[in-house]
């Protein structure tokens, strides 16, 4: 499936992925800024203010007015982090064009809305977002951060992330933490706004049937009366071997306890093996037909789960597993050994089956705009954009050697383990 790439202005791109078998058409404005610290809670909750309200659309009941309007079209925001950069995304997903009664383009209908939306948001006399707003989106924001926490599963990978990149902007909460949420002030967030305009790197992402020329033409208008002041995005920071392993313990009122085990890949992110490091990840801890599946769980029933995952900007593969307490070090001395097993070339089996299921996983991008929509947008930080056809071509291509290669390249950093408070 080939996309269409067209320049807007200084850091903002349109790409437009034609398609015409789908129901539905999806529109996305992604806006990608470096992960800050004291910036990344006011760029969460201006989302929040950018996707429920607007100049034209002052509240919750005229926004639905105007999306019934279109046919019952959907509006979606979500934060993302991407290598050392947070991502803060607006999509409508609407109706396909063939489907409109008096043949306007429903997908242009919502491109403008969503312009408007980011371009012209509810501001007071003084150009302020409203303070009540802003408590409703804080509000928002506090939930979703406290729900993260009580999702084990995500609250013990985020703090394996504090830990292991503590002194890289990778160790920072997308969405920032309570106390900073609540401290913001207006100003912080009107900052937020008017520095994502000028600063952020922007992609606009169109997945299904409409005009992409009529859309292009729309935005260059639009992004004439924005004054852009654009800086490419950070490279993240590279540590490709860690000194020693540090090993963490956290008690916490848990019922199963929950492994991290956090790696150093000494494979930059364009280098050549980079594309091999995806394979070895996924013989080491991909499918069921993988070495930690297929071992550490079924085999040797050390973990409820095991699985690894690697993350290609930030250079690190992180493990996870659900485990009993009296299994933990167990598990991680029989993970070490798996590694071992493939640093030795034993991996034929699994080598094979990995190269038709990573092939199949990338080949059903194309089934779903919303999956259409994603393969692009967890690219902005790229230099270019590769189609899911590209990337399976880099799966098979790679050699069997290289996965020891990439195993040998590989070196332990960090094991977290969250488990139940000790019995009285």
């Amino acid at each position: 499936m080939e996309f269409i790439k067209k320049d807007i202005s200084d850091g903002v791109e349109l790409v437009g992925a034609p398609v015409d078998r789908f129901k539905t058409n999806l529109i996305t404005v992604s806006l990608a800024l470096p992960l800050e610290k004291d910036k990344v809670s006011a760029n969460a909750v201006m989302l929040g203010l950018l996707a429920r309200r607007g100049k034209r659309y002052p509240d919750m009941l005229y926004l639905n007015r105007k999306l019934a309007s279109l046919y019952g079209a959907t509006l979606g925001d979500t934060v993302s982090k991407i290598g050392e950069c947070q991502v803060l995304s607006l999509g409508a997903t609407c109706l396909n064009d063939k489907f409109s009664l008096d043949g306007e383009s429903i997908a242009f209908e919502c491109v403008k809305l969503l312009s408007s939306l980011v371009f012209e948001p509810k501001l007071d006399e003084n150009g302020n977002f409203y303070d009540e707003d802003i408590e409703a989106e804080k509000r928002i924001l506090i939930e979703k951060i406290n729900s993260e926490e009580n999702e084990k599963r995500i609250y013990v990978l985020r703090k394996t992330e504090e830990k292991m990149f503590s002194n890289e902007p990778y160790s920072i909460n997308k969405y920032g933490s309570v106390k900073d949420v609540e401290a913001l002030s207006k100003e912080d967030v009107k900052n937020a706004w008017t520095n994502a305009l000028s600063k952020a790197k922007i992609l606009v992402t169109v997945v299904g049937n409409t005009d992409i020329d009529n859309v292009y033409n729309h935005l260059l208008n639009e992004f004439k009366n924005i004054k852009r002041d654009y800086t490419p995005l950070p490279k993240p920071v590279f540590v490709g071997r860690s000194e020693k392993v540090n090993n963490y313990l956290e008690r916490i009122d848990v019922k199963q306890g929950k492994l991290v085990l956090g790696f150093r890949t000494d494979v930059k992110p364009n280098d050549n093996l980079a594309k091999a490091m995806r394979s070895f990840t996924d013989i080491f801890g991909g499918g069921p037909y993988s070495k930690l599946f297929a071992n550490v769980r079924e085999k040797m029933s050390l973990c409820y789960y095991c699985s690894a995952r690697y993350t290609r900007l930030k250079s690190c593969i992180l493990v996870q597993c659900g485990c009993l307490e009296e299994n933990m070090d167990k598990a991680v001395n029989e993970i070490l050994h798996q590694l071992d097993v493939i640093k030795n070339g034993d991996y034929e089996e699994e080598f094979n089956s990995s190269k038709m299921a990573l092939t199949d996983a990338v080949g059903s991008v194309c089934d779903m705009p919303e999956t259409i929509e994603s393969w692009y947008i967890q690219q902005i930080c790229d230099e270019r954009y590769k189609t899911p056809q590209e990337v399976c071509d880099d799966i098979n291509n790679v050699k069997y050697d290289e996965i020891k290669e990439c195993a040998n390249l590989v070196s332990l950093d960090t094991v977290y383990k969250l488990v139940g408070q000790e019995e009285e």
